[in-house]
């Protein structure tokens, strides 16, 4: 996994799911498809069920195009959260929802452009966030969702397995996926994912999954996709897709932007602006 790589990351907890500013929705985070049996890989992973993962998004610089060049999810229906490194040019991307493969029209597709860009006050090399007000709201289907929020108090036990999705590079130095790529990964405990990253994290605003033997990542083109964990049939939103070395590699687990370290501000911005 690369700086630029980014995948959606799920796991599984019964919290409460964001309303418009954050309050419970019982709705959130429920797909109306079933997941394909998990995959061991990202990097050469499964195709995705097209509407199981319904609050993934990509960013595209074009609105017809299927030039896609980051992942993001869905949070409200006029709200997106992405990697901020994925939109700090001051461009405001096309966002493309209810998306499965990007080179054909299922006619389940949206594609709304932003209409602001908010960036976390503390963005640097951690606190990798970023707010997408679309420019007008979206109607939720069987294949658009919100996904659930979590609380700022939400731990992730290591060892928690958790999914990931996104249409970046099958290979280390490949090309882009086609079609919408999932797979499962443990959450790193903080310790051995500093003694991977010596001196490099931030745990109030990071978190790393991924195996200690590599061979499951994102790679480059899943920037700012969710790390999401499910239980009680809801899956909760606890990272973004911001960097790491290489993909897939021995003892590089993927650095995630720690969803509940930033959910405050999450919850303000989304308030303060609607």
């Amino acid at each position: 996994m690369s700086f630029s790589a980014a995948l959606t990351v799920l796991c599984s907890i019964a919290v409460a799911g964001p309303g418009p500013v954050g309050a419970p929705d019982p709705r959130c985070g429920i797909p109306a498809v079933a997941r394909t049996a998990p995959g061991d890989r990202i990097v050469g992973g499964n195709d995705a069920n097209h509407g199981a993962w319904p609050w993934q998004v990509s960013l595209r610089y074009l609105a017809h195009s299927d030039f896609h060049f980051c992942g993001g999810a869905l949070v409200h229906p006029q709200w997106v959260v992405t990697a901020a490194h994925c939109v700090d040019d001051g461009d405001r991307p096309y966002v493309t929802l209810g998306e499965s493969s990007r080179s054909s029209n299922d006619g389940t597709e949206r594609t709304i452009r932003a209409k602001k860009v908010f960036i976390h006050p503390k963005y640097g090399f951690a606190y990798d966030v970023a707010l997408l007000k679309l420019r007008k709201s979206v109607r939720f289907t069987p294949y658009i969702r919100a996904v659930c929020l979590p609380e700022s108090s939400t731990v992730v036990p290591p060892g928690t397995v958790c999914t990931i999705t996104g249409w970046g590079a099958t290979s280390e130095g490949g090309y882009l996926s086609n079609q919408l790529q999932e797979a499962d990964v443990p959450i790193v405990s903080d310790s051995d994912c500093s003694s991977s990253y010596p001196g490099w994290l931030d745990f109030d605003s990071e978190i790393c999954a991924g195996y200690t033997a590599g061979g499951v990542d994102s790679c480059q083109g899943d920037s700012g996709g969710p790390l999401v964990w499910l239980t009680g049939g809801q899956y909760l939103l606890i990272g973004l897709t911001s960097w790491g070395e290489g993909c897939a590699r021995p003892n590089r687990p993927g650095v995630y932007t720690r969803v509940s370290g930033v959910v405050s501000w999450i919850k303000r911005t989304i308030r303060n602006n609607s």
